[in-house]
């Protein structure tokens, strides 16, 4: 009786602190549930964080559709392909102009940038929402997409500028390595996070979540069971395109994993976490995973 008394105690107990991992086995109230849990969690992290070091919301990655009563926050390698879809959709964008335009310059002609005290002000009258990703989940999509990949010219020339600099008179590809390190050291000359790339700047600095009010917080690790719910709570019956624009990976997530951070030593990835740290409270993800990785000894 006692072996079994301590069993449930103790099924209850990884229940509660795995409530996360739980996610939405157990249908739409689940999902709802842990909405208003990762909510509750949001608060509570920034009230413990000092509202993230933020004083003033950051309006530059928010668009407002007014037809639609929805307020979302871009974050860059977390699903924002998809919804620029939408968004361009809803505006009157053509299929092409969608594929082969810029989405944020096309987004801001039809969305303009709201200042601060009417953005704070549609989050009250709109339906608000974001989309974030395990921190380091989201750097490895950043570092294939912008830097390995080349298709895109801009990011072509910085991964060019990023192996010259850590290999200086080399001919050859960056590393993920080297991609940590210039994250280290973008930090260090600007003593702030704030200057790094939109794709792998910190949400923190994106979107200032402890200065905003969201009614859903997506995770891309169950976009599905997430999206369900939220166009029924956003009511975006049939006005919402489920496309996929991005290519799914040929490797998995934990492949990737040890791939990349076997490569980083102990102390890059103490001073990656620090850098990412905030992201990691606000949202309720573990780094345990990545830290478990073998790590380069130089």
């Amino acid at each position: 009786a006692c072996i079994g008394g301590i069993f449930v105690v103790i099924t209850l107990i990884i229940c509660v602190t795995n409530y996360e991992l739980i996610r939405t086995a157990f249908g739409e109230r689940s999902v709802v549930d842990i909405n208003n849990w990762r909510l509750a969690h949001l608060a509570k992290a920034c009230k413990r964080l000092n509202n993230g070091e933020h004083t003033n919301l950051q309006p530059a990655f928010y668009l407002h559709s007014k037809n639609h009563s929805l307020l979302y926050c871009l974050v860059f390698k977390a699903g924002t392909s998809s919804w620029f879809y939408n968004f361009n959709s809803w505006a009157g964008y053509s299929e092409y102009e969608i594929m082969h335009i810029d989405n944020l310059f096309l987004a801001r002609k039809f969305y303009p940038k709201e200042n601060r005290v009417t953005l704070m002000q549609s989050m009250e009258h709109s339906f608000s929402f974001i989309i974030v990703r395990h921190p380091f989940d989201r750097l490895i999509s950043a570092f294939e997409d912008r830097l390995v990949s080349r298709k895109n010219a801009y990011y072509s020339r910085v991964s060019q500028a990023i192996y010259h600099r850590y290999h200086p008179g080399g001919n050859g590809y960056i590393s993920f390595r080297d991609f940590v390190q210039y994250i280290i050291d973008d930090v260090e000359y600007r003593n702030s996070t704030m200057g790094l790339d939109i794709h792998w700047c910190p949400v923190n600095n994106l979107c200032t979540p402890c200065l905003a009010r969201y009614d859903f917080i997506m995770k891309l690790e169950t976009y599905e069971q997430d999206m369900a719910v939220l166009i029924k709570a956003a009511r975006l019956q049939g006005k919402v395109k489920l496309v996929k624009v991005n290519h799914a990976r040929k490797e998995s997530l934990e492949t990737l994993m040890h791939k990349y951070f076997s490569q980083i030593t102990q102390k890059q990835m103490d001073m990656l976490y620090s850098i990412y740290k905030i992201d990691f409270e606000l949202f309720g993800y573990s780094a345990e995973s990545y830290f478990q990785i073998p790590k380069a000894l130089t």
